[in-house]
């Protein structure tokens, strides 16, 4: 991949995914998805949290727990200007999946309460995203007592439906 000066804006359809530059929106995603492996690889699982696949400015940006210098440095050896990292994140994602778990046990307990959780899932900087039907501020402060603060962030959502 070359640096272009701009970022691509891909045409749809007729083009093919291709930006006024001549780029192709699929040979870089390729490239960019090996690269998202090669840092989760790279990072491993105590240190990785997530990425986002960033074609318009042909980078991954790439949120990670807690890693040491030493990974900071191999990243940037193995695909020079290619991330975009945030050496922030609040926890790994083998942490988030944790989480999960044990939200995934209290479903029931939650729902007694009347809290209905209608979907969650980890978010690529390290927190808990939660669906709820119902009030949103009564489930953020019943998942804050269970999680600590800043730890889950609740939305409304609604169930999905079967088609």
């Amino acid at each position: 991949m070359t640096a272009t000066g701009h970022e691509h804006e891909f045409v749809w359809p007729g083009a093919e995914g291709r930006c006024e530059c001549g780029a192709n929106v699929w040979a870089i995603q390729e490239v960019l998805d090996a690269a998202a492996d090669d840092a989760r690889r790279v990072a491993g699982e105590a240190h990785y949290t997530g990425c986002r696949v960033r074609n318009e400015s042909e980078n991954v940006e790439l949120w990670l727990f807690d890693a040491p210098s030493r990974v900071l440095q191999e990243l940037e050896t193995i695909r020079p200007g290619v991330y975009v990292i945030h050496h922030d994140a609040p926890r790994s994602y083998a942490a988030v999946l944790e989480l999960m778990d044990t939200l995934r046990d209290d479903l029931l307990a939650l729902s007694a309460e009347g809290i209905n959780v209608v979907g969650f899932g980890p978010t690529h900087d390290g927190y808990l995203h939660v669906e709820v039907m119902g009030d949103v501020p009564t489930a953020q402060a019943r998942l804050d007592s269970m999680f600590g603060s800043n730890v889950a962030q609740v939305d409304y959502g609604e169930p999905a439906r079967a088609f």
